[in-house]
């Protein structure tokens, strides 16, 4: 179990949450000024908001680590280890949000993008690896030029507003529903490659 954790810098990923939620506790009212093409005018986007982008990258990337092909053969349930590295990940934040609702203006916000962000990101790197990083990214962008603004609650665009209400739920729940799939059963774009490489440099087969 050691080495699982060492292997998929659960260390590194617990950092970039533990720094992510300082920045969503300090950041406050704090908006990066962005223009909205649908609106024609300059918009805020608050940067709590923002900032789980960076703690689900390291957090995907250390879950898409490590060879997949011998963890699809290990004896422990490695699957089923990523799937709860990552619903942990998610559910931390989400209930610190629900205690410091009246101290954090964005924590739940922020904590719903966490979880969001992670979900377009794993199910990205099942196709992709390095596409896990810019698919929410991508989104995020998407979301903030084209976007209704903060506060709408729109079911597309729910990464940049604060709205508490199910609709700006629905897609980043669905997302990590998906992506906690993906997970489970890695595809070969995810974390294929170190297998591959495994293979390839592996050592020569014995005498026979």
């Amino acid at each position: 179990m050691r080495t699982w954790l060492h292997v998929h810098h659960v260390a590194w990923s617990a950092l970039a949450l533990a720094m992510t939620a300082g920045v969503v506790a300090v950041a406050g009212d704090v908006l990066v000024p962005v223009p909205n093409l649908s609106r024609g005018d300059l918009d805020g986007v608050p940067l709590a908001l923002i900032a789980p982008l960076a703690a689900s990258a390291v957090l995907v990337r250390g879950v898409s680590a490590g060879p997949a092909d011998l963890e699809a053969v290990a004896v422990r349930p490695t699957g089923a280890y990523r799937a709860g590295l990552v619903a942990a990940a998610c559910a931390a934040p989400l209930l610190a949000g629900l205690l410091l609702a009246g101290t954090v203006p964005y924590g739940m916000a922020a904590a719903r993008n966490l979880a969001g962000f992670t979900g377009l990101a794993l199910v990205a790197s099942r196709w992709r690896r390095d596409a896990a990083t810019a698919v929410p990214a991508a989104y995020m962008i998407a979301a903030m030029l084209l976007g209704g603004g903060s506060g709408t609650g729109s079911p597309w665009d729910w990464a940049i507003t604060d709205s508490p209400g199910h609709s700006s739920w629905a897609v980043p729940a669905t997302a990590l529903a998906f992506g906690l799939t993906c997970s489970v059963f890695p595809g070969r774009g995810g974390s294929g490659e170190e297998g591959v490489g495994i293979k390839r440099r592996g050592c020569p087969p014995s005498p026979r």
